[in-house]
């Protein structure tokens, strides 16, 4: 049992006037985002001061470390640490690590318990979950949340929520392929957007193409080109490969904006500096991106005769090495390939939220159909929604 600490009280988290909740939940992170049922959001510090909370846990000392200061020892102590466990919620396997056997609606309810002072009450608590997620695994989750707090008032899958609000510019109906990338799995959706409904065609988790695979290709790419440069290799050192795997996730971001991109590679007795390319990247990765490509033909072919209306990548999918330009050249030159903003899921789980709030949708989990609202207005796609912060990302991103 840890120590505790006597000599300050838990923070307590900031009340306004927001009343409504929306959680993107996936099993690489959860994010949430409070408001008023209009066009403000504001972003909750979940992991200061991170807005996003990873789904990691170690037990590297007396008590668990959550988030971030899990993952600090992700590589170098990778036996005691535990992640890509929501997807296993009904499950009864369990993890062994010391003398901690927890499932995985046990590590569940640890994580919400430890985040409910941080998160503001609300009236209405709606959340987006992954396509992979099936329904009896969604209904423990609620019951989970609902025992710690976080009472859901409905929930949907993310690509029905992304595509419930999008505006049909002619009136037809369209077809829009959604691309997700998660700890568990690459997901690939396909949304038919009617005039009164978003129904879901059919959805397929691709698990071998997670991100923690796309990470350890990237890491080995390195790796190797470490020993070209200096004949030495970073992963013979814990903690040198452990600096280094925390520099990943800023460098593929950095990557899309940037043309190349900085990695510092520090051990006890060396030194060493790494020049990185955004093609650099893509060619450690090329195994993926082919493989993902395969995945979309297969997916699409016994689905659609003609080419989707668009191509949706969240941000996380977005930023894999390489994916967004071969999804380019394997598209329609008329489909439309977009990069969602890192909170658009948050944002479609606020407008779910409102319209729950107001009784325009029954309480329950939409994962095959969800209504469209009357009226949608051109500026209601899950890209435009106004934070009060700060301005939104840029909508589009195009590796031309």
């Amino acid at each position: 049992m840890g120590w505790t600490n006597w000599s300050r009280k838990v923070a307590e988290p900031v009340r306004g006037t927001d009343s409504l909740m929306g959680l993107d939940l996936n099993s690489t992170r959860l994010r949430v985002m409070t408001g008023d049922g209009q066009r403000v959001a504001h972003s909750v510090i979940l992991d200061d001061p991170h807005e996003e909370f990873p789904l990691a846990v170690a037990f590297s000392g007396r008590t668990s470390e959550w988030g971030h200061a899990a993952q600090a020892v992700e590589r170098r102590w990778p036996h005691l640490f535990l992640a890509d466990f929501l997807a296993d919620v009904n499950l009864p396997r369990r993890w062994e690590v010391g003398r901690y056997r927890l499932t995985s609606a046990e590590l569940l309810t640890q994580m919400f318990q430890r985040l409910r002072p941080t998160c503001p009450p609300a009236t209405a608590i709606t959340a987006v979950l992954p396509a992979y997620l099936t329904s009896p695994k969604v209904t423990l989750l609620a019951e989970i949340m609902e025992r710690c707090r976080f009472p859901l008032r409905g929930s949907a899958l993310l690509p029905l929520a992304l595509a419930a609000t999008y505006d049909l510019p002619d009136g037809r109906p369209a077809s829009i392929l959604i691309v997700d990338c998660d700890a568990h799995a690459l997901s690939v959706s396909l949304v038919l957007v009617e005039e009164t409904q978003a129904r879901l065609l059919s959805t397929a988790p691709l698990p071998r193409l997670n991100t923690r695979t796309w990470k350890n290709w990237l890491l080995a790419g390195i790796a190797d080109r470490c020993v070209r440069v200096c004949r030495r290799d970073p992963r013979d050192s814990a903690a040198t490969e452990q600096a280094l795997f925390e520099q990943l996730d800023s460098a593929m971001e950095s990557l899309r904006q940037e043309p190349r991109v900085e990695l510092i590679i520090r051990s006890t007795h060396w030194y060493q500096t790494l020049l990185q390319t955004a093609d650099d990247f893509a060619r450690y990765c090329g195994n993926l991106v082919k493989a993902s490509l395969a995945g979309l033909r297969e997916f699409l072919q016994p689905l659609v005769a003609e080419p989707p209306t668009a191509v949706w990548l969240t941000h996380a999918a977005g930023r894999l090495p390489g994916l967004v330009a071969a999804v380019e050249s394997f598209t329609a030159e008329r489909t439309a390939v977009e990069v969602l903003a890192p909170d658009a899921a948050c944002r479609a789980a606020l407008t779910l939220a409102s319209r729950w709030n107001q009784d325009d949708l029954p309480r329950l989990h939409r994962d095959s159909v969800i209504p469209r609202p009357e009226g949608s207005s051109r500026d209601s796609s899950p890209t435009t929604y106004r934070t009060a912060n700060s301005p939104p990302p840029p909508r589009v991103w195009r590796e031309r």
